[in-house]
């Protein structure tokens, strides 16, 4: 009888066992999850370099300029640089107030798209960022200036920019920005240009750096400087960010050493005694014709107050 009274509550709690829900594991939380995952490698951030096409031999190249209010600087004193040489035919392509940020705004990919439909690149120069200092928005959603996701549709768009003029044949030069005057503005432009090199080298483009151009024996911003000639000139707007004619003369020379590199090993400049002071006059031509060109003054940019190319033109002689 005692050992039946004992075996009853054993019994029971038996069945209960069985009938009971099986022992259920929390899952690990996400540091433990964490710890326990293996060591990864970094991701590569800049994909190997590959290098440029080679530029083709041609008796005439259209040198079209693409960019902003700085590219519309650049592409004069580009001009100047390779007036004389008659295989360059410069063509301005820039329009002020514009970049990669704002595609709502002004998109440059669907630009490239129709300036590649009606004018031949052989060669594209290209000057971007100074108005990209802004938050991008897509789909609705805002994103802050340089986060992560902010970096990766600008880099995006940087890429289809950059597939669009290759497509069209042309061989592209990217031009670095210069030093600023304002070190915040100078050190978002750093950014820009630490994204346009890696992108270049990602994509086999050629980047053309800046560094000495318009700068002091530190290698920082100044206004005043040795000219392509070796006279000590005005190079600054008063803005700190844009040029007098003979500082953008300089950003010229720099990128036309480059593009003559690639042609010809380096030859020397036609045009390479100072020119006589006269008004400036430059080339406008918009097709790949060998048409003799229409010169036309160089005048003002419109200035749009609070932007990168709110600026006075300063070098209305050479």
């Amino acid at each position: 009888m005692l050992a039946l009274m004992l075996a009853l509550p054993i019994a029971v709690l038996w069945w209960a066992g069985v009938r009971a829900e099986p022992l259920r594991l929390a899952p690990p939380s996400v540091e433990s999850a964490a710890l326990s995952e293996p060591m990864r490698a970094p991701v590569e951030a800049t994909p190997p370099q590959t290098p440029p096409p080679v530029l083709e031999k041609k008796q005439r190249y259209n040198v079209v300029v693409l960019g902003d209010s700085l590219g519309d600087g650049t592409w004069a004193g580009l001009y100047h640089v390779l007036r004389k040489d008659n295989r360059f035919n410069v063509v301005k392509k820039s329009r002020v107030a514009t970049g990669f940020s704002r595609q709502d705004y002004y998109d440059w990919n669907e630009a490239a798209r129709e300036i590649a439909a009606d004018t031949r690149m052989d060669i594209a120069v290209v000057v971007m960022g100074t108005n990209d200092r802004q938050p991008i928005v897509r789909d609705g959603k805002r994103h802050a200036l340089f986060d992560d996701e902010w970096r990766g549709i600008y880099r995006a768009r940087v890429d289809d920019f950059t597939a669009t003029l290759k497509a069209s044949g042309a061989r592209i030069y990217w031009m670095e920005l210069p030093v600023m005057r304002s070190p915040r503005f100078g050190a978002d432009m750093e950014q820009f240009n630490e994204i346009f090199e890696d992108r270049a080298a990602a994509n086999g483009v050629a980047f053309v750096k800046t560094e000495g151009l318009a700068t002091g024996a530190d290698g920082g911003y100044t206004a005043y400087g040795e000219d392509r000639f070796g006279r000590t000139r005005l190079l600054r707007a008063e803005d700190g960010i844009h040029f007098t004619m003979a500082g953008y003369e300089l950003l010229g020379d720099r990128i036309a050493g480059a593009i003559l590199a690639d042609i010809e090993g380096g030859a020397v400049l036609a045009n390479a005694a100072p020119p006589t002071d006269r008004p400036v006059t430059l080339s406008v031509g918009e097709d790949a014709s060998d048409e003799p060109e229409k010169a036309e003054r160089y005048d003002m940019v419109d200035r749009r107050p609070g932007r990168s190319d709110d600026w006075l033109w300063l070098g209305a002689t050479n």
